[in-house]
């Protein structure tokens, strides 16, 4: 009898040891670890795909590490055969297509490096200067009709007084072609125009506008903000003294008439924040006369949306590469099948946030009809 005890005891103690192996495995897979190169079964590259974010900018966004560590506790309850057929699944859906191509020979030590936990203090992502198209979104259960849609796209880089902006035009250029390609049934693109030309573009384009669903207007270059208006500055605007802005420039708000006559969204998007220059060669004439870097806040009325690069009062990155971080991220996620535009504005915020290093923050104001779902595109 006493033998019989002491063998149940050492049964006992075998089961305690074995489960208490196969938890401390658990728990160091979940413990962060796998940040670092531990990632057996493939969930970074699950979760990017879930989130519909760009390769490698996992990392940037609050949830993505919690996603990873639900993954691998789901993952870590399924066979190795069954985890490996995921994983390839995984890796086949979100390959993107040959508009972009990704080195097959990249080392998996390099991959881990760019998935490592950001340290807040020091982790800057390089921006992205090439668009890619991400992967597509589950379609939605029911799509309303696109209806007819229209868009103006400027870009102004060329000015005749200050330095040019490397990127206003070729930015312009590229969201022109993304608008066609995803079914614009008219784009109009101008670029480089004087303070005549884009009032008559606005005026020609108001014709369309009026017999649209959708009506969007693009502005690539320099803006202002003057005493709480907004103004965009053609390629000829002098600005010598701050009385002129009024005189040499085009206010935003000729933008919004250009486009009310739209049935169901008006746009604006304005890449118009950068660091401007024709402030310093700007003499002041009234000592109230206040002229800011960056654009004011705009009140919008129902079915407008206004997007700006930067948030009200901050200044947007040209960008070292093609594009600017903005232009990359708006191509990339107007390409994304079956995304909601109000969540692709917010996704293309957290996007440049994460390129940036949080140094540019795009911000939307306005607001669509609640009772329908707007799509740029849907597969």
């Amino acid at each position: 009898m006493q033998k019989l005890g002491w063998g149940l005891l050492a049964v006992f103690v075998a089961t305690a040891v074995v489960a208490a192996s196969v938890d401390f495995a658990m728990a160091g897979k979940m413990n962060g670890n796998f940040g670092g190169g531990n990632d057996p079964y493939g969930c970074r590259a699950k979760i990017r795909a879930e989130m519909g974010i760009a390769p490698h900018t996992g990392p940037a966004y609050p949830s993505f590490w919690p996603n990873v560590r639900r993954c691998l506790e789901a993952a870590g309850q399924r066979g190795p055969a069954e985890t490996q057929s995921a994983e390839r699944s995984t890796k086949t859906s979100i390959q993107p297509p040959n508009q972009v191509k990704l080195s097959a020979t990249t080392s998996s030590s390099k991959k881990d490096h760019h998935d490592k936990a950001p340290d807040v203090k020091k982790a800057t992502v390089e921006p992205s200067s090439t668009p890619v198209r991400l992967p597509a979104l589950a379609r939605p259960a029911t799509v309303g009709d696109f209806g007819r849609r229209v868009a103006l796209v400027i870009g102004n880089g060329k000015y005749e007084h200050v330095p040019t902006l490397p990127n206003a035009t070729s930015d312009a250029e590229a969201l022109a072609k993304a608008l066609e390609e995803i079914g614009f049934q008219s784009v109009t693109l101008k670029t480089n125009l004087t303070r005549d030309q884009m009032n008559s573009a606005l005026a020609e384009f108001s014709k369309l506008a009026d017999a649209a669903d959708w009506a969007a207007v693009y502005y690539s270059g320099h803006g202002i903000e003057s005493r709480g208006e907004n103004y965009m500055i053609p390629i000829d605007a002098e600005l010598k003294v701050d009385r002129d802005v009024e005189f040499e420039t085009v206010e935003v708000t000729k933008v919004l008439s250009a486009i009310e006559g739209a049935r169901k969204i008006k746009l604006i998007i304005l890449d118009a924040c950068r660091d401007n220059p024709f402030l310093g060669q700007m003499k002041r004439t009234v000592a109230t006369r206040s002229i800011t870097r960056g654009l004011a806040p705009i009140e919008a009325d129902a079915g407008v949306l206004i997007v700006y690069a930067a948030k009200h009062g901050e200044t947007a990155l040209d960008g070292d590469g093609n594009h600017s971080p903005f232009a990359t991220a708006l191509i990339n996620r107007i390409q994304t099948p079956n995304l909601e535009i109000r969540r692709l504005f917010d996704l293309v915020r957290d996007d440049v946030l994460a390129t940036t290093g949080r140094r540019q923050q795009p911000f939307t104001y306005g607001s669509v009809s609640g009772s329908e779902d707007f799509f740029f595109q849907t597969k």
